[in-house]
């Protein structure tokens, strides 16, 4: 067998198989790769635009709740509870006043009767231990 065509392959396969490949077809690259993208962008329109029209539906139910909400009865329900309750607290402090005055009145009694006690208790007991001469004092 003759040698040459044996080197030739060791040759061959020696050398990197980069080098041995053709380069690519530059216009076939960006074919595919414009292809990528083209399908990623579609999905991505796809998805903002299924998001657009919820946040679309979303914000016209708002309108409509608000156009349909009638502000101005709303208020003056609002500030008949408002009036409503501003009477009740009034009324509220009062009793509080009236029970605060109360009680006063009442330790003012207990007060003054347990001086009144006190007092008679003092005077019962000067008349029934009877008096000391003052000569005993003066020993």
């Amino acid at each position: 067998m003759p040698r040459t065509p044996i080197l030739a392959l060791l040759a061959a396969l020696c050398l990197p198989l980069p080098a041995l490949a053709q380069p690519a077809d530059p216009e076939l690259v960006d074919v595919v790769s414009s292809n990528a993208s083209e399908q990623e962008a579609e999905q991505d329109v796809g998805t903002l635009q299924a998001e657009l029209a919820r946040v679309e539906a979303e914000r016209q139910q708002l309108a409509d709740a608000l156009a349909g909400a009638d502000n101005s009865v709303q208020l003056e329900q609002l500030s008949a509870q408002n009036l409503a309750l501003r009477d009740r607290l009034s009324a509220m402090e009062q009793l509080a006043d009236a029970r605060r005055s109360d009680e006063q009145r009442k330790w003012f009694i207990v007060g003054a009767s347990t001086v009144a006690l006190s007092l008679l208790v003092g005077w019962l007991l000067a008349q029934l231990g009877g008096r000391r001469k003052r000569s005993m004092w003066l020993n």
